[in-house]
């Protein structure tokens, strides 16, 4: 026998669990008082001055305050959470720290993904300082393939790409990883650049010269490709930082899509080792395994392809090393933190990690800092499958964090290895990085993302804020990406033919 009391309140509280529900659907447009953003900008710089290991690593303290006072002064006015972080997002420039930056809430995100923004109807890229369309997806037939853009909504180009640079944190004084990401993104950094979601004018210079004005409107995204169908020139890869190679690479099959072994077609004594991400498990085994099949073959020349390659777990980048380094080796000289619980733990992800790094992976060595065991740790080169070949590494703005760490030491440290293409997006001399927990802002619910540790690598020199430098540099042009020329790997070949014939 049921009671009415009990039914009753069962059903009340089924009814506010329902209101609650469709009172808390997320609403892109709603706005947070003045006091709200000043509240979430307030803890954010705390945070960033108490906790970021490497805020002073490559901008002074004065030129860190100088960004903070000027971005206050903006925050006068109720704001859109995308609105606050457009505002408060050139701060993450200045701390020039690729892993450091503020992202959309988790309310956001879900409802970005059930409501798709609509797109930019082409496909850009930017080289010797102009801004040229690569792929034209309007059904406007006079918007020819190649043409300049040099004018968007009145703005010139040169200055969108100066504000957009500034919304895109990179390592250090770092440009490859900004134009690569602008490249590969171009439309949405527009669209959350300015706020315009629906049409705009644009200003086109045509191969003789003559300058047209044109009207074109975002569009529905178009529908998913094929399983295994080749990227479009600048896809990003899902779930990573925003890269782009010149060229799109067909893609494996899902089972192989994170890193594949291919003996040349062109040249049997080359073997090209495609190392899309370090992010995932698995990687001995496929080493082990690559590296065997290159002994047995008795492969002369080694391609490691790591554009586009957003880095991912350093422990499958030091592995790697393993197999091309002939003696005992060291990867960090140091990697510190911040020692003690930060005043704003309340807001800050990844407790239990955070205490474990802290309590059993660190020790301490002043008052104030801690570092990481894993530091000045010797590594045994791999005896049995070590490769004793020549070594080409190719590398663009896409080559980030471990993907950077990875040719900066074996570029020092193999004789018998070349770096081809473009300075790498992450930093020569490291980065801050292995642990990056996210703080979520108590009124936007922005998240904030703040590494944990600051890493130098064991490199001799100084860390001038670059990228590591190819051995032989590669540039493209817009006809170069407009052929789908892979001069990367045409460069390889003309070396390898070269070594041959001697």
């Amino acid at each position: 026998m049921h009671h009415p009391m009990k039914f009753s309140i069962f059903a009340s509280c089924i009814c506010l669990c329902l209101f609650t529900a469709c009172s808390s659907t997320f609403n892109p447009k709603q706005t947070y008082s003045v006091q709200q953003i000043q509240d979430d900008f307030n803890l954010m710089q705390r945070a960033l001055l108490e906790s970021h290991p490497g805020i002073y690593r490559y901008s002074s303290p004065d030129t860190i305050q100088w960004i903070f006072n000027k971005t206050a002064q903006q925050l006068t006015h109720s704001m859109t959470e995308r609105e606050f972080r457009r505002t408060v997002n050139p701060v993450f420039s200045y701390i020039r720290c690729g892993h450091t930056d503020i992202y959309p809430s988790k309310q956001y995100t879900k409802y970005i993904k059930k409501n798709k923004s609509k797109e930019l109807p082409l496909s850009v890229f930017w080289a010797d300082n102009q801004l040229r369309i690569t792929q034209n997806r309007t059904k406007d037939s006079t918007l020819a393939v190649g043409g300049e853009i040099t004018r968007m909504d009145g703005r010139p180009i040169e200055k969108v790409m100066k504000e957009m640079w500034d919304l895109i944190p990179s390592d250090g004084y770092n440009q490859t990883f900004k134009i690569s990401v602008a490249n590969t993104n171009f439309g949405s950094f527009y669209r959350y650049l300015y706020g315009n979601d629906s049409t705009f004018t644009m200003t086109v210079k045509d191969s003789l010269g003559k300058s047209h004005n044109l009207k074109i409107s975002f569009t529905a995204p178009p529908k998913p490709a094929k399983k295994n169908a080749p990227k479009p020139v600048g896809a990003p890869k899902p779930n990573t930082v925003p890269t782009t190679t010149p060229i799109p690479r067909p893609k494996a099959p899902k089972v192989d899509r994170r890193r594949t072994l291919n003996i040349s077609t062109r040249d049997s004594s080359v073997a090209i080792l495609d190392i899309n991400t370090f992010r995932d498990g698995g990687h001995r085994k496929f080493y082990r395994k690559s590296f065997r099949t290159l002994k047995q073959k008795n492969i002369q020349h080694l391609v490691i392809d790591l554009r586009a390659n957003g880095g991912g777990r350093s422990d499958a980048s030091v592995n790697l090393m393993s197999y091309l380094l002939d003696s005992t080796f060291v990867v960090y000289d140091t990697i510190d933190a911040v020692r003690g619980r930060p005043s704003f733990n309340r807001y800050y992800g990844g407790k239990l990690l955070r205490f474990a790094a802290r309590n059993f992976w660190s020790k301490k060595i002043s008052s104030d800092r801690i570092r990481n065991r894993s530091t000045a740790k010797k590594i045994r080169p791999n005896k049995k499958y070590g490769f004793k070949g020549k070594v080409y590494l190719l590398t663009n703005g896409g080559s980030f964090s471990a993907a950077a760490i990875f040719p900066s030491i074996i570029q020092e440290y193999n004789p018998r290895a070349v770096v081809i293409g473009r300075e790498t997006g992450g930093g020569q001399y490291g980065c801050n990085a292995f642990i990056s927990p996210y703080l979520t802002l108590p009124n936007t619910k922005a998240k904030v993302r703040i590494p944990m540790y600051k890493i130098v690598l064991n490199l001799p020199g100084y860390d001038k804020g670059r990228g590591v430098m190819p051995d032989i540099p590669v540039a493209y042009t817009f006809q170069d990406v407009f052929k789908m020329k892979d001069l990367d790997i045409e460069k390889v070949y003309e070396l390898t033919n070269s070594a041959n014939k001697q």
